[in-house]
């Protein structure tokens, strides 16, 4: 054994000692304590993000009263806390998801109990103008109109800075209008009345026939047409034209005939149903700020826009898992990731850093830190799995934590390779659990649940025969380092015969990509209440 090779020993041992005296620390600190608000309402949120990402567990009612469990175990114990005010807005929530599923008017019922729950028993926060706005929502279905504009009237007077204002105020001004309940608010407000027809022996007068047709015809007749065909071709303005290119379409009918001298000549190919290619700019990183960086050519502000890390797994000497048919697990990464940048660059806005464009190894320590460096909003690592038993198949998303689960940690053990090769799995656990922060991970199964629900009801219309394996906790060392929300995403086995095939296809290829794009966005612009 050479020097180096003991010297490489000797410090892996020393940190293993370090992480272990951590957490044994950490361990030490909990030990014979309850469980506090903040540790059930952790658990409890966990599950809820993990449900939220497994469409198919949500068609039976006992996983959503298990979730449901989760957080009245929060309000049991710790009924005053701010955990139980959030969990109790997010059994109202539930409940109502559940209705939507059960269509059991008891479910809606005992939604609304809690929403009321929310707004009565708690002081005053963030949740409690969402929780009347749902309430009046559920009045209005329920067709109880004055209850649902008592509510909203409330919202809008009482919460004038909260999110839910404006929409209190729209919404009630649209019962206003159409509702009977509301007409003694507006009686003050002068009705105009329409004249009647005139009749003649109680019969009423008709227009004649033609002069109906002519009237509806007039209506018709769109206005940028008739400015085409009033204009010579030389006085045309292109953007008049195409602004509203469906008009023509629309009213062929009322639409005279163009002769060939001045006739607007346009291209007859196909719109293509990709992606739109925008110009996008690169920029050299600069010094200890590696990584490469794409900004939206045109849109939002650069440096509002938030910045996504796209992490294409493995690269270089590392090639990842590989299929029967020769497909290494590197070169889907980088293709799916290289799909992902331009789609949340040029459709949806955002700054892009890739941790890698090529074909190049990048130590898992400095893929995260790529992300710290760049103070970047999210870390989004793509990888492709693999598994001994040629039959396994389906996609998942992991974010940071602990599991008991054999098959993550396979896959944990796969993907960390030899950084922590020398430390047992429990251990790696234990040391990656002491040094999670409550918030990054909160977001990070929120973000895990989002992009997993999009990629597979997206993803399934290419691919029926998909199987969905869900949100997982997993320890994996390049979500570790990330200092932001961060998960890993495995589109599918490139040991399964046909989920291989599948990812060999460029179209399938871009489907992954912008299904988890979407995921992304939905994620950043879900406006909702933050449980």
């Amino acid at each position: 054994m050479s020097v180096h090779q003991l010297h490489m020993k000797f410090k892996n041992a020393a940190l293993v000692v370090g992480f272990v005296i951590l957490c044994l620390q950490t361990s030490s600190a909990w030990a014979g304590k309850s469980p506090s608000s903040e540790d059930l309402y952790y658990l409890a949120q966990k599950s809820y993000y993990q449900f939220k990402g497994a469409p198919d567990k949500q068609q039976f009612r006992h996983n959503w009263e298990k979730v449901i469990q989760q957080f009245s175990k929060v309000v049991e114990r710790h009924p005053k806390s701010p955990q139980a005010y959030k969990a109790v807005f997010t059994m109202a929530r539930l409940y109502q998801g559940l209705n939507g599923v059960s269509k059991n008017a008891k479910d809606l019922d005992r939604a609304l109990h809690y929403y009321k729950k929310v707004s009565r028993d708690f002081s005053k926060g963030t949740l409690t103008d969402d929780a009347l706005f749902e309430s009046a929502e559920i009045y209005r279905d329920k067709k109880d109109f004055s209850s649902a504009a008592g509510i909203l009237k409330t919202i809008f007077e009482k919460y004038p800075t909260g999110d839910q204002a404006k929409k209190a105020r729209r919404e009630y001004q649209k019962l206003a209008s159409t509702s009977s309940v509301l007409k003694k608010t507006s009686a003050t407000l002068p009705v105009k009345k329409k004249p009647q027809p005139k009749t003649v022996k109680g019969t009423v007068l008709k227009k004649p026939a033609k002069l109906v047709a002519l009237a509806k015809e007039k209506k018709k007749e769109p206005v940028v047409v008739k400015q085409v065909l009033e204009k010579s071709p030389k006085d045309l303005k292109p953007k008049k034209v195409t602004s509203r290119p469906q008009l023509a379409s629309q009213n062929k009918k009322s639409v005279k005939p163009v002769s060939k001298k001045n006739r607007v000549v346009t291209s007859k190919t196909k719109p293509s149903t990709q992606e739109p290619v925008e110009k996008v700019y690169y920029k050299k990183s600069k010094k200890g700020k590696k990584g490469h960086l794409y900004v939206p050519s045109s849109g939002r502000d650069k440096k509002s826009a938030p910045l996504i890390v796209v992490d294409a797994g493995h690269g270089g000497k590392d090639q990842g898992a590989k299929s029967a048919g020769g497909l290494h697990e590197k070169k889907v990464n980088l293709t799916i990731a290289r799909h992902v940048k331009t789609i949340l660059v040029n459709r949806f806005k955002y700054r892009v850093v890739m941790t890698r464009k090529d074909d190049t190894f990048i130590p898992l320590k400095e893929r995260s830190a790529i992300a710290n460096n760049r103070n970047a909003d999210l870390f989004v690592s793509i990888h492709a799995n693999a598994a001994k038993r040629k039959s396994a198949h389906g996609i998942e998303t992991y974010f940071l934590g602990t599991t008991h689960n054999d098959d993550a940690l396979a896959v944990a053990a796969r993907e960390n390779g030899e950084l922590v090769q020398s430390v047992k799995d429990d251990q790696v656990q234990e040391i990656l659990a002491s040094l999670i922060t409550t918030t990054k991970i909160n977001d990070s199964s929120r973000l895990a649940g989002t992009v997993q629900e999009n990629l597979f009801r997206s993803t399934r219309k290419k691919f029926r025969a998909l199987k969905n394996l869900g949100v997982k906790e997993g320890p994996f060392y390049v979500l570790h380092g990330a200092d932001m929300p961060s998960i890993l995403v495995e589109v599918g086995f490139l040991t399964n015969r046909k989920e291989s095939r599948m990812l060999s296809k460029p179209d399938y290829l871009y489907r992954l990509a912008s299904s988890i794009a979407e995921g992304i966005h939905k994620y950043l612009q879900d406006k909702g209440p933050s449980i």
